[in-house]
């Protein structure tokens, strides 16, 4: 008798460690909502800088969507300051699981695009590999935010006179296509080029647990005034 009442208080235990282990992972019937950008002001073009190019940011948001951590994926040290500055005025729309806020990282990318009118010295955007390879947020589900694998910068229409910055939250598919693109920050003359850039980009799509799942990821285009504009 006693040692079937030893198994039948093994068999609870491990029934008891089964179901806590349970609870500890996410269920697949769990929705998940991914961060997105909501709101963004004006990036400064560094008047000492002349670089043009990419600068990508990992932020960690907290379950308010509040920016907690800003890590460089791609760094272009004159230009890189002035973004990891402008992102903490953004706002977000933080991750949720289940109905519940959770912490989650979304990646952010700025263009600092040429003076290029009409397509006149276009220069080719070099994208070299990110830093570092992004994980999930501390205290939130194992969530990676969609990567970009190859990039472009935007044509400046030729007849603009237009400046400033475009941002852009973008909807990468679980396949890596890329599906809504919402307007967060517009400049008149300028957000059909920024999107129609985007549109030829390519990307890694986000993962949960490990597969890959529809998210958004922050985009923006930053555009020098003319220097012969009044």
């Amino acid at each position: 008798m006693k040692l079937i009442l030893r198994m039948a208080a093994v068999v609870a235990l491990v029934a008891g460690m089964g179901t806590a282990a349970l609870r500890a992972v996410p269920s697949a019937a769990q929705k998940f909502t991914p961060p997105a950008v909501t709101g963004a002001g004006d990036i400064p073009f560094p008047p000492t800088s002349m670089a043009v190019g990419a600068v990508s940011l990992l932020l960690t948001l907290d379950g308010s969507g509040q920016v907690q951590n800003t890590q460089v994926l791609r760094d272009y040290p004159s230009l890189t300051g002035v973004v990891q500055t402008a992102v903490q005025g953004w706002q977000f729309a933080p991750a949720s699981l289940g109905g519940t806020h959770v912490p989650a990282n979304i990646s952010a990318t700025v263009i600092f695009n040429p003076y290029n009118p009409g397509g006149t010295s276009f220069a080719s955007l070099a994208l070299p590999p990110p830093n570092f390879t992004p994980t999930s947020a501390p205290g939130g589900p194992g969530f990676i935010p969609p990567q970009i694998l190859s990039a472009s910068f935007a044509q400046y229409p030729a007849n603009s006179v237009g400046f400033g910055t475009v941002v852009l939250d973008v909807r990468v598919e679980a396949t890596g296509q890329i599906g809504k693109v919402r307007v967060v920050r517009k400049v008149a003359s300028l957000t059909t080029p920024s999107i129609n850039a985007v549109q030829t980009w390519a990307f890694n799509p986000a993962t949960l647990h490990g597969q890959p799942v529809p998210a958004d990821l922050a985009i923006g285009f930053v555009y020098r005034r003319n220097a012969g504009q009044p």
